[in-house]
């Protein structure tokens, strides 16, 4: 696809007319620091808050009583006390002492070695 000459010469034209007006490019580029400068500094005015005019606003309200009606109390403390019990193990025969609620029956308990192994 070859150019024509017009098209080559319109080319020429643009080029010469760009290396001529140099100059007044340079004064555009700082006009427009200076513009790009002045944007950035410029504060735009505060929006005022709608919310308080939306219906939603007094929604959370009346999540707060039914919040107390449906909320369940704290647990309680759990400081029942207790005496540790001496059991012997069923496998390697080693006594120890431990809390009654770990026990289910005192002649088929294992210790913790035994459990976790094999068999």
């Amino acid at each position: 696809m070859g150019l024509n000459e017009d098209d080559i010469r319109q080319l020429i034209a643009i080029l010469s007319k760009g290396l001529s007006d140099e100059q007044p490019s340079q004064k555009t580029k700082t006009a427009r620091k200076t513009k790009t400068n002045n944007t950035k500094t410029k504060k735009t005015p505060a929006s005022k808050n709608k919310f308080e005019k939306m219906p939603e606003f007094g929604m959370c309200k009346e999540d707060l009583e039914f919040d107390k009606k449906i909320r369940k109390p704290p647990p309680s403390v759990r400081n029942r006390p207790f005496d540790f019990i001496t059991v012997q193990c069923r496998v390697c025969g080693k006594q120890e002492k431990v809390a009654p609620s770990l026990v289910e029956s005192i002649e088929r308990y294992k210790c913790n070695k035994c459990a976790t192994g094999a068999g």
